[in-house]
């Protein structure tokens, strides 16, 4: 991306209340809850909208009969509006007969998302579905364009897109298995029906995907021939004398990706998966592929958070970029995902959500909140300008090692050091120093002692000691401050006391301990006194904490399906001399995956990431566009390096 385009919130959709000329003559629906859009001149629903979702979309893909010989199924909508058709699909996707633990994702575009009490007043419509309309509301996200990704139930996922479709449709994968076709009519709004959306439908599309729509539109039929879709006529709903039903005669899944930086699953969903690493990271990981119907095994050489997620304190608040770029994009998104997971888990003493003001302390930071603030890089409510600085009012302090074990739940946990991982057959050797466990998949979160694995020499990871100190004795802030350091109050708003500030930085290489020490507690003390004397003054001893963060030179996480390096060495060393051509697909150690290199932030960004490789190995809709997944895959140093010309082959020696 160009970042020249500013990424903004959009806006909350414009609505008319009493469409009482649309609603059935007997309809017990109120013409209060009836909403029509004015700019589009439609309405979201007439008559009585179940039904009508019932018939048009659910009969008309033979749901929810398919529902019951799948573990895994995924629906597309055009336009999500109100949510009724969300709402009622997961209705019947839960009363259906199906295999245990199957899971549903529901993926969907929409260009004006309507504000939290136009949905509530439009739900009240359907009280059979009030209790999942409530849901729904409380996990809507704020107006902020992208990919939203939401834990809906225990196995049904929704994954929304904010903005204009066509941009949404070409950002996103998937492997759509039913597709409802429900915007504005084509009369209203010919741009979310023309043959542009429609490739990239079938491109989304999995073998013999269906679909339904409620409307029999020339141009509709002949966008839906042109993209690969044979339709038919079949009797419409209500007032419509006909609707159109068909089929995706043959799937194109063309990647938006280049070829070194594509996606390696799916895999089967019932898959054994080995997590190396038992930190934040793996136990993201952990929650993530259990919701998805996998069977993840941690393995910890010690105990769980037993490194820097174990800290007594860590902050979940936002990194902004100027600008519209994917590690932008990426940080917000986590930003935003971080809070609904850990909202979601309603468990005392994990989370304070004190707010967090980022303090400008010379012209040039300034300058750049200003910057910030004129692009709207989040939504009212979300960042507040202040004199000194920015405010984030939903951000907090966590605890990190409360949220290591609630993310892992019940995972099943090994306390043993992996040694080494060797390719079998069908899956995956993961040794320990007297034993050897067979699984279908492995990914490596283990930090910076990924290194130690053959599979992962060459990634440029390195090491870094932080220490933080907590005064039990102080009195607390009332919010986070940020002035490059930071200073909070602890994570248990309940607490009498206490504050948190650190943190520090100094290098340290693999196989080594942080230890910690006076001088680095006069350091945190002194970096804080410079912007705010009055908080740290007076401090007595404190209990103070080291560990060890993994970075890369980017900033990035690394996540994804791991190289064959020795492919990539061979089939991209044309981007060496610049070469223009078709280079084939990256090929992938198979069902092997790393997550690392989360730096300061993966309190905030590894519940998203392993969200975005879950999603990966699911085959399902995607968390994120394809530009961000390409900004963190593993393979993205090296071909840099290539195209620098100076990219060194991968063998480094073992690291055991």
């Amino acid at each position: 991306m160009s970042g020249e385009r500013t990424t903004t919130v959009i806006d909350h959709a414009i609505l008319e209340w009493g469409a009482s000329d649309e609603l059935a003559p007997h309809s017990s629906i109120q013409p209060d809850c009836a909403p029509r859009s004015p700019i589009f001149d439609d309405v979201y629903f007439s008559g009585d909208g179940p039904a009508e979702t019932n018939y048009v979309f659910l009969r008309g893909n033979n749901l929810p009969a398919r529902f019951e010989h799948t573990a895994q199924f995924q629906i597309g909508e055009l336009g999500f509006g109100t949510g009724l058709n969300f709402l009622v699909a997961w209705d019947r996707w839960e009363k259906a007969h199906k295999p245990e633990n199957a899971t549903l994702h529901f993926f969907s575009v929409e260009g004006f998302p309507l504000a939290p009490d136009d949905m509530e007043r439009a739900h009240a419509a359907w009280p059979d579905l009030g209790e999942r309309a409530g849901v729904l509301r409380s996990k809507l996200p704020p107006p902020l364009p992208g990919f939203h990704h939401i834990a809906i139930g225990d196995h049904v996922t929704l994954t929304l897109f904010y903005g204009d479709a066509l941009e949404g449709l070409g950002r996103a994968n998937a492997n759509i298995n039913a597709w409802f076709f429900d915007g504005f009519a084509p009369s209203k709004n010919p741009a979310m029906w023309s043959a542009k959306i429609f490739n990239e439908v079938a491109r989304l599309s999995a073998d013999k995907a269906s679909f339904a729509t409620f409307t029999v539109a020339g141009m509709v039929r002949r966008n839906l021939e042109s993209a690969g879709f044979a339709w038919q006529k079949t009797p419409g709903h209500g007032r419509k004398k006909e609707m159109l039903v068909g089929a995706l005669n043959k799937a194109d899944r063309i990647s938006k990706s280049a070829p070194w930086h594509r996606r390696a699953g799916p895999i089967n969903p019932r898959a054994s998966v080995a997590i190396i690493g038992a930190g934040v990271a793996g136990a993201s990981l952990a929650y993530e592929l259990t919701r998805a119907g996998f069977r993840p095994t941690l393995f910890e050489a010690t105990a769980p958070a037993s490194g820097a997620s174990g800290n007594m304190a860590g902050l979940i608040m936002p990194r902004l970029d100027v600008g519209d770029y994917p590690a932008g994009r990426f940080h917000i998104s986590a930003y935003i995902h971080s809070l609904r997971l850990i909202g979601a888990m309603n468990t005392p003493g994990l989370f304070n959500p004190c707010g967090a003001k980022l303090h400008a302390t010379n012209d040039r930071e300034r300058e750049r909140h200003q910057k910030l603030i004129n692009q709207k890089i989040l939504p009212n409510g979300w960042i507040e300008p202040h004199a000194d600085g920015l405010f984030f009012p939903q951000a907090g302090v966590i605890n990190p090692s409360r949220l290591v074990e609630c993310l892992i739940g019940g995972t099943d946990v090994i306390t043993a050091r992996v040694s080494r991982l060797d390719q079998a057959e069908q899956g995956w050797l993961v040794s320990t120093e007297n034993q050897t466990h067979e699984f279908d998949a492995v990914i490596i979160a283990n930090g910076l002692d990924a290194l130690r694995f053959t599979q992962a020499r060459g990634l440029p990871i390195t090491g870094s000691a932080g220490q933080i100190d907590y005064f039990p004795d102080a009195p607390p802030p009332d919010h986070i401050h940020v002035t490059g350091p930071y200073c909070a109050p602890s994570p248990d708003a309940g607490a009498d006391g206490g504050l948190v500030i650190g943190a520090t930085y100094l290098p340290i290489d693999l196989g080594h301990h942080a230890k910690t020490s006076k001088d680095q507690t006069d350091a945190n003390i002194a970096s804080v006194a410079q912007s705010l004397p009055d908080l740290v003054r007076n401090l007595n001893t404190p209990v103070s904490r080291a560990s060890v963060r993994c970075t890369t030179p980017d900033q990035l996480p690394i996540a994804g399906p791991v190289p064959d390096w020795g492919f990539y060495a061979g089939a991209y060393d044309g981007l060496r001399h610049g070469r223009r051509e078709a280079f084939p697909d990256g090929q992938m150690r198979p069902n092997l995956y790393i997550l690392t290199a989360l730096g300061s932030r993966g309190l905030v960004t590894a519940p998203y990431v392993a969200a975005m490789i879950t999603a990966d190995l699911a085959g399902t809709p995607a968390p994120a566009d394809h530009e961000v997944y390409e900004a963190l895959h593993p393979a993205r140093f090296f071909i840099r390096d290539l195209k620098r010309g100076y990219a060194k082959p991968v063998s480094a020696p073992a690291c055991e």
